[in-house]
């Protein structure tokens, strides 16, 4: 009788185990954008490109080259099957105009957590070079 209990509670406990149910990781991205005054700058345009660990270099001609553009709060949000170490570039300005403004960084994302990067927009100019802003 104890033993029948038994059994038939490790039965249940078994299937318990089997049954439980696998949540797919996520792997998100918010860029956020931001002028020398900390204020949010919208309809920058987004580049995210995978970086090589070895030399921290972009690799050419990667699965992974998404595009975006920030919205009025001054973010945008990208989603990824895998962990990633990826580029993001952002520019501001036109091939035509005076002024053009960019940064770029690295971030590694992260199993199941949205990792939140905030760029800093700064004038092109010897130090900051925004060659990338050309590329098509």
């Amino acid at each position: 009788m104890i033993v029948g209990k038994m059994n038939k509670f490790l039965l249940i406990v078994s299937l318990c185990f089997l049954t439980q149910c696998y949540t797919e990781p996520f792997f998100e991205l918010t860029v956020k954008v931001v002028d020398q005054e900390i204020n949010a700058v919208a309809n920058v345009n987004v580049k995210i490109l995978v970086q090589d660990v070895e030399n921290g270099e972009p690799v050419e001609g990667s699965i992974i080259a998404l595009e975006g553009t920030t919205n009025s709060t001054g973010e945008s949000s990208f989603s990824f099957d895998n962990k990633a170490f990826v580029t993001v570039q952002v520019c501001l300005g036109s091939s035509g105009a005076e002024k053009y403004l960019c940064k770029d960084g690295a971030v590694y994302l992260e199993e199941n957590k949205n990792k939140e990067f905030t760029l800093m927009l700064e004038e092109m100019s010897d130090t900051q070079n925004c060659d990338y802003c050309f590329e098509d």
